[in-house]
């Protein structure tokens, strides 16, 4: 349906815009150093403060797309992160630059509540999970590689550092830019004109669009007794996307800058295969067999591989001999990593290669993608629903990336990648047990009759 690949393609750019933004960030370090002088508590701020500004926004943002509609706040995101981007370009301290990413990450916040809901709302049953995937998880992953070719480019050219990362940031607001007036011009969804607030405009446009008659049923339960039918769900997968992002986040924005450096190649080179050799062939899998499989049997085989890969990425930082390798690792755990060279390097780039792989098949394109609690909560609470599962996960992710760099240089690579193998063994119980399948069922099917003595 022509309606539903449109809302792919301009949700997916400011997907794109999101990847490109929060993985840039990595790939400029380097370069920004030269111009700023990080210590890890700073390091930390700067890579977090887009998670904060998201934070921030997607309360707001949520709460006004069930009050008014999803169209009206559509393109005020891209905005914001265009305005963020921008800013950081010209950023004279590390101040301005925290600033900036700030109002960036209020954009990405924004567009983590809008455009799932947007794209979930108007596809069919049948081919739902495709589509979010292809919006998220893929469009995410060319965003970041889109930041290593800019990057990479520029390398190239022979330009200064100061404006290489001064470019790399700010042309970060290019896609943005692209779908402000596109997100502007879209009619409001199918089912919030048809089960919450039909306007006749959008009705006309859309069974335009449909070539059909639009089905009116309006939801008349109270607002509050649909949030609180729902607590529960809103919970588990606000947990279940604190805890991917946990380890996600920080492996995302610091496996550039902590194990490329350890492997001897450059954030380029590590962007490149890690998308290439793990991340898009993992999508790939994900879209041809989400609505076929369904997502909790992606979800749970996709952890078992991520916790069983970091394990082993663990054990050979913690004893190399495991694994046939004479090498002496330092008593003291900061410098496991880097007692990895030759073979063992290769092997541990591996082991993080499989587990890329495995949480691209299931969690990082399911959980990842934001597409949990839209697709579990009624429409009536679906903005305000997915605001609070994007608000904590990303001030959960905001605090782990501020304590990553503090937490790495008193334990070592060797202990957190060990601590985020347990983590997603414990995603995958709390999938298993509270997360129902979604599988080729209408958006609806969980709404739970609610009686009129209900309080």
């Amino acid at each position: 349906m022509r309606l539903e690949w449109r809302n792919v393609l301009v949700s997916g750019m400011g997907v794109f815009t999101d990847g490109y933004n929060l993985y840039s960030i990595s790939l400029a370090y380097y370069f920004i150093s030269s111009s700023f002088h990080f210590v890890n508590l700073t390091l930390g701020l700067i890579i977090a403060s887009s998670y904060y500004g998201a934070a921030l926004s997607a309360l707001l943002f949520g709460i006004i797309a069930d009050k008014q509609g999803r169209k009206i706040m559509y393109g005020i995101d891209t905005a914001l992160m265009t305005i963020g981007a921008l800013l950081q370009a010209f950023s004279e301290n590390i101040p301005e630059l925290f600033v900036s990413r700030l109002i960036l990450g209020m954009g990405i916040g924004a567009d983590y509540v809008l455009s799932p809901i947007i794209v979930a709302e108007n596809a069919r049953a049948e081919n739902r999970g495709k589509l979010m995937v292809i919006t998220f998880a893929f469009m995410w992953g060319l965003g970041a590689v889109a930041a290593a070719f800019v990057e990479q480019m520029l390398i190239l050219l022979h330009l200064p550092s100061y404006i290489i990362w001064r470019i790399v940031l700010g042309f970060g607001a290019v896609p943005a830019f692209s779908v402000i007036f596109l997100r502007r011009r879209i009619y409001e969804t199918i089912l919030f004109v048809s089960r919450v607030k039909p306007l006749e405009k959008d009705i006309k446009g859309i069974e335009k669009e449909l070539g059909k008659k639009l089905t009116i049923v309006k939801d008349t339960t109270p607002f509050i007794k649909r949030l609180k039918s729902s607590t529960l769900l809103i919970i588990a997968s606000s947990i279940l996307w604190m805890l991917y992002d946990m380890y996600s986040s920080t492996f995302s924005v610091y496996g550039p800058i902590v194990i490329a450096g350890n492997l001897g190649i450059s954030a380029i080179e590590f962007t490149y295969i890690a998308q290439f050799a793990a991340g898009i062939p993992g999508q790939l899998i994900c879209m041809s067999t989400i609505d076929k499989v369904g997502r909790k049997p992606l979800i749970v085989i996709g952890y078992a591989g991520v916790s069983f890969w970091l394990m082993m990425y663990f054990l050979l930082l913690y004893d190399p001999s495991l694994f046939g390798l004479h090498i002496v690792v330092p008593p003291n755990p900061l410098y496991a990593a880097k007692s990895l060279v030759g073979e063992a390097a290769l092997l541990g780039f591996t082991f993080y290669l499989l587990n890329y792989l495995f949480s691209a098949i299931g969690p990082a394109s399911i959980i990842g993608s934001a597409m949990v609690t839209p697709e579990i909560v009624p429409t009536k609470i679906r903005g305000t629903g997915q605001a609070i599962s994007v608000s904590a996960d990303r001030l959960s992710a905001a605090l782990v990336s501020t304590a990553f760099p503090l937490l790495l240089a008193k334990y070592g690579l060797a202990t957190m990648i060990g601590i985020y193998s347990l983590i997603a063994l414990i995603s995958s119980i709390i999938t298993l047990i509270f997360i129902p399948e979604t599988k080729k069922k209408e958006l609806e099917a969980f709404e739970k009759p609610i009686s009129s003595q209900e309080t």
